[in-house]
């Protein structure tokens, strides 16, 4: 027992020092990236106690800076409409490489100078540090924003749409509407929520019909103004 203790030990702190950033204190840091002879791109990379930040460009022209995030031992790529996990991000050669910069990991080499790891290699490609400063970079610029699932956003869209929220009613039966009223079929749907919506919007379109009909008579504008005159 005491041995597994020591070995899991062991492990737990492998583990850590395998999550570590690369600089302990508040930096910024460039680098450029080869394979070879070939200039492949460059990261800009942000150290703080909130998190890890790498900003890498591919060396082709006009190339988009892709934004990498690190937080919670766990590495985030910031896509339009949030960020992604690593796993879920599908781009190019940044996502073998740039990781390895927010966290040291055991697949890379480090090499240190006095002032911390001056070259990282990794997957054949070879990142070499140009410039390394101190930062003061606001806490926002490391704040990981999941991106919310197709479905709850599509939820979120319905129930919007549809008014003021109605606690008896899912919002996503808005989305998944039948067509016709009433209509059921047996495919596993929430058509009771449906028939929900469709009652509430019948009562709210009486309730509008009403209204403006009232609005049109007071400001003498519109179809009953018209039927108002001689």
């Amino acid at each position: 027992m005491r041995q597994l203790l020591g070995l899991t030990s062991i492990l737990l702190l492998a583990t850590t020092a395998a999550a570590a950033s690369l600089f302990s204190t508040p930096t910024e840091s460039k680098w450029k990236v080869t394979k070879g002879a070939t200039n492949t791109g460059t990261v800009t990379l942000l150290t703080s106690a909130k998190g890890v930040r790498a900003e890498w460009r591919a060396s082709a022209a006009k190339s988009p800076v892709v934004v990498f995030l690190g937080s919670n031992n766990k590495v985030w790529v910031r896509e339009t409409g949030g960020d992604v996990e690593l796993a879920a991000y599908k781009g190019n050669v940044e996502k073998s490489i740039v990781p390895a910069l927010l966290f040291t990991s055991a697949s890379a080499k480090y090499t240190k100078d006095a002032k911390g790891p001056s070259v990282v290699e990794v997957n054949g490609y070879k990142l070499t540090r140009t410039s390394l400063t101190t930062s003061n970079a606001d806490a926002s610029n490391f704040a990981v924003r999941p991106k919310k699932a197709a479905a709850s956003r599509l939820a979120s869209l319905s129930g919007g749409l549809l008014g003021p929220s109605q606690s008896t009613v899912s919002a996503t039966a808005g989305g998944r509407g039948v067509g016709t009223k009433g209509l059921k079929l047996a495919d596993g749907g929430d058509y009771t929520a449906v028939e929900s919506i469709e009652n509430r919007d019948a009562a709210w379109k009486e309730k509008m019909d009403e209204a403006l009909a009232a609005f049109q008579k007071e400001g003498k504008i519109g179809k009953a103004r018209e039927e108002e005159q001689p």
